[in-house]
């Protein structure tokens, strides 16, 4: 049973309560039969799926959250796709928003005292209160039609993110339910990496979402809309592995999460993007000095690693990943003008920034385009965002919204 229900219901609020739930069963049975009678499979999916989640919930509500964490970047794109015509209907958006709610209404009926917010939940609040101030300045200078891809930018992008700190936390996870979250998100690494595969190799979109736009063609992204926010996941998950590694005792398990680590590995390198690239080396230093039972094994693959290279030389030089992708310094140029033009932005809007929006960085640049160390602010022209989720912070939301994100 969950922790989080704790006594029961007063008198005056449970009579009421089983009515209602009483004439949703008929409702929802009504409507089962028509759809099956029909033949509308979808709609009976979607009806089955919604007594499949009370169940999980009445389970325990962090079995959810290991699902949605899960899930996220594998399955729930099927249905996803499914649910594009319904606006700002995503699984995740779903399952988030949902226990959210569960959770409003556990801490409004329980008897004890809610936890407590911690600093950083204050920062969180603060600094979602201050970015959807600047989300409604920046919403009140864009066409209307543009609101939406604003506000599921702000949704995805922050406040989902964010809230979830102050969610789990609720949750009352204990030392075999983390367990349970980090093995779940290393064996995701499997399907990760048939994502990469499939669409790299065989050329397959089964994976690939149609109700957002997918850039990167040419490189892994899975069930993402950039190849960079694949990368991030399969680094997770590798990551994931290996820290299980450092606990487990039983041979065969730390044999099975090598293995699950390689998978992971391979779609990081299937993402053909630096930039996960350079955090992958980063990460795998700071394991290496601060967790001595991995240094060997990372010390074998960056051996192995370095043997490959020159083994396969020849063939990396002309293959296109190290003309177009390696060598090319364009990019780097791109994000060096656009860089400049962030801090000529930040000097001229300081305190409140330019609002909070997807395409705020994007709308404004070209007045702030300039030529920096010999790099012309042409370069600037062929990206939108910098590229650097900091500077593009305190470009939207001023030096007050960067010190509360930090």
């Amino acid at each position: 049973m969950t922790p989080e229900r704790v006594g029961g219901l007063p008198l005056y609020l449970a009579w009421p309560l089983r009515v209602m739930a009483g004439i949703a069963w008929l409702i929802y049975l009504f409507f089962f039969s028509v759809y099956l009678a029909s033949a509308e499979w979808v709609m009976i999916a979607a009806m089955a799926g919604l007594v499949l989640c009370i169940c999980f919930v009445m389970y325990d509500l962090r079995l959810i959250a290991v699902i949605w964490f899960a899930g996220s970047p594998t399955v729930f794109v099927f249905a996803n796709n499914i649910l594009d015509a319904l606006p700002f209907a995503t699984v995740e958006r779903v399952i988030f928003f949902g226990l959210t709610a569960i959770m409003i209404c556990l801490l409004a009926l329980r008897k004890r005292n809610p936890l407590p917010l911690d600093t950083i939940e204050k920062l969180i609040f603060a600094f979602l209160a201050l970015a959807a101030l600047g989300m409604a300045r920046h919403l009140y200078m864009r066409p209307q039609y543009e609101w939406k891809s604003e506000v599921a930018f702000y949704l995805q992008g922050y406040f989902m993110p964010m809230l979830s700190y102050w969610l789990m936390r609720r949750l009352n996870w204990t030392d075999a339910w983390v367990v349970r979250y980090l093995f779940a998100v290393a064996c995701i690494s499997v399907i990760l990496a048939f994502q990469g595969v499939s669409q790299i190799y065989l050329g397959m979109g089964l994976f690939v979402p149609t109700w957002v736009d997918v850039i990167n063609e040419g490189r892994a992204t899975g069930a993402f809309s950039n190849a960079t926010e694949f990368g991030v996941a399969c680094l997770i998950s590798m990551l994931f592995c290996l820290l299980l590694q450092s606990y487990v005792k039983d041979k065969a398990l730390w044999v099975l999460l090598l293995v699950l680590a390689v998978f992971a590995a391979f779609g990081l390198f299937l993402c053909k993007t630096r930039a996960p690239w350079l955090a992958a080396v980063i990460c795998m230093m700071i394991v290496f000095v601060h967790d001595r039972h991995q240094r060997p094994m990372i010390a074998t693959a960056v051996g192995l690693g370095i043997c490959a290279i020159f083994v396969a030389l020849p063939f990396i030089v002309e293959s296109e990943l190290f003309k177009y992708r390696l060598t090319d310094i364009r990019p780097i140029y791109a994000r060096i003008s656009l860089y400049a033009s962030g801090v000529l932005i930040l000097l001229d809007h300081p305190i409140l920034g330019i609002g909070m929006g997807r395409n705020a960085f994007q709308a404004v640049k070209g007045d702030y385009l300039i030529s920096f160390m010999g790099i012309s602010y042409d370069e600037g022209q062929r990206t939108g965002p910098p590229h650097n989720e900091w500077l593009r912070i305190m470009t939207m939301t001023g030096v007050g919204g960067i010190r509360l994100y930090i």
